[in-house]
């Protein structure tokens, strides 16, 4: 989301439950205890078969001096399931005051953030017990050109890999510009054909759920609002190619966000216009109540979207990324900018329409204002921030989807920064 500074941060891990009684393709009593096995899909359970295995979350510290990244460790193995601090766990330093331009997670093994103070890329392994190492040969250098600072602001999704997690794509809002490195062995990072200029200021990126185009819009950081989209094709070694038509633009285009879904047929997307006052005025002053469904074509252009109407304004959204996944899960602001809105969850059918989740809007998830799904597509995180009196104060807990506490808070300060979640490797 757009901002310098977050407030009353906290991080919500929603957990798909196991062994319930299948109903075909969903799970029984799985949204948050409201769910029955009558005709209609059910919510935040999803395609995905879960995992009993730890998860983990990785947080960016930018205020300590030097900066951390601070590790939690979610255990669904005890009973009940477990958000503590990551046991044995030593916080890796990164550049004092620079909370990161983004971290994203490629193939369960190997975290990445970036950092525009130093013009940096850290690499770390992921262990099965969720503690970081270097990567050989990090931290990486982005080039000289790479033009934005530790004050850039924050977007959702600026440092992102494709599903395969080969490739690493690093934007760079400033200057306009993309840069692709290949993921290597032991997770080594290495150029591709980079940077690529884009002709505008990339802002949110994501590929489609096969990988074989990348998405960037043009956001606009004053109100967290979108103007554009731009696509590019994926070649083999990562190389960039601008698919024709790109990139697209008018209202129909005008997209904060927009994230891929499994099959590789569809991007959905939302606008993220809010009327909620947030951020010193970091709002577009007006709700837009619908979600947007755009079809790719066998060329990765994007076809005019079908608008589908939902109860409030998605400030972000989350799409399940396993390979049976189809649920569409929307997150925002209260009117007064003070709270959050319930999470309302849409299942995308084949054809590319949405339809509204058994016990969507779920009132007791009101929780936050961004999601992820794990890999599994079996757990959602949810991810909230508010002003208070300009303090960050930052919270991690979780609850199961019938409702149930997993734990109490584990960690306050006043520290916030960009966050990935991973399923053990």
């Amino acid at each position: 989301m757009t901002m310098r500074v977050r407030a009353a941060l906290t991080l919500v891990i929603a957990l798909a439950m196991m062994g319930l009684a299948s109903c075909g393709h969903y799970v029984c009593g799985a949204n948050f205890g409201n769910s029955t096995c009558a005709a209609g899909p059910v919510s935040l359970s999803g395609g995905g078969t879960g995992n009993t295995a730890a998860a983990f979350v990785f947080v960016a510290d930018g205020t300590a001096s030097p900066g951390i990244v601070v590790g939690y460790t979610l255990n669904t193995a005890a009973t009940p399931p477990t958000l503590t601090a990551t046991p044995n766990y030593t916080a890796p330093t990164t550049p004092n005051a620079d909370s990161g331009i983004g971290m994203a997670v490629a193939q369960k093994q190997f975290l990445y953030a970036a950092f525009g103070s130093t013009r940096t890329i850290y690499g770390w392994t992921i262990s099965a017990a969720g503690i970081l190492a270097p990567v050989n040969g990090s931290p990486f250098n982005l080039p000289l050109t790479f033009q934005t600072g530790a004050t850039g602001e924050f977007d959702t999704a600026r440092v992102i890999t494709d599903p395969a997690g080969t490739h690493l794509f690093v934007a760079d809002e400033v200057g306009g510009q993309i840069f692709v490195y290949s993921i290597g062995s032991g997770g080594v990072l290495t150029a591709v054909g980079s940077p690529v200029a884009v002709g505008f200021s990339p802002g949110n990126m994501a590929t489609d759920g096969l990988g074989k185009y990348l998405y960037v819009t043009d956001t606009s950081a004053a109100n967290h609002t979108g103007i554009e989209i731009a696509a590019y094709s994926i070649g083999a070694t990562g190389a960039l190619t601008v698919v024709a038509g790109s990139p697209f633009t008018g209202a129909n285009f005008a997209m904060w966000q927009v994230q891929g879904e499994p099959t590789g047929k569809f991007m959905i997307g939302t606008t993220g216009n809010s009327a909620a006052p947030l951020f010193n005025n970091g709002d577009s002053g007006k709700d837009d109540d619908h979600l947007y469904v755009f079809a790719i074509n066998s060329s990765g252009a994007l076809a005019t979207p079908v608008v589908s109407p939902t109860t409030n304004s998605p400030f972000s959204i989350a799409v399940e990324s396993d390979s049976g996944g189809d649920l569409i899960e929307s997150f925002g602001y209260d009117a007064l900018g003070t709270g959050f809105n319930p999470v309302e969850s849409y299942v995308l059918s084949s054809s590319g329409t949405l339809s509204v989740a058994n016990g969507s809007p779920f009132l007791n998830a009101n929780v936050g204002s961004e999601g992820k799904f794990d890999q599994s597509g079996g757990l959602l995180f949810i991810y909230g921030g508010t002003f208070n009196q300009s303090t960050v104060v930052y919270q991690v807990s979780g609850f199961a989807v019938s409702g149930s506490n997993l734990t109490n808070p584990v960690g306050i300060g006043t520290y916030g920064g960009y966050w990935v979640l991973t399923d053990a490797p």
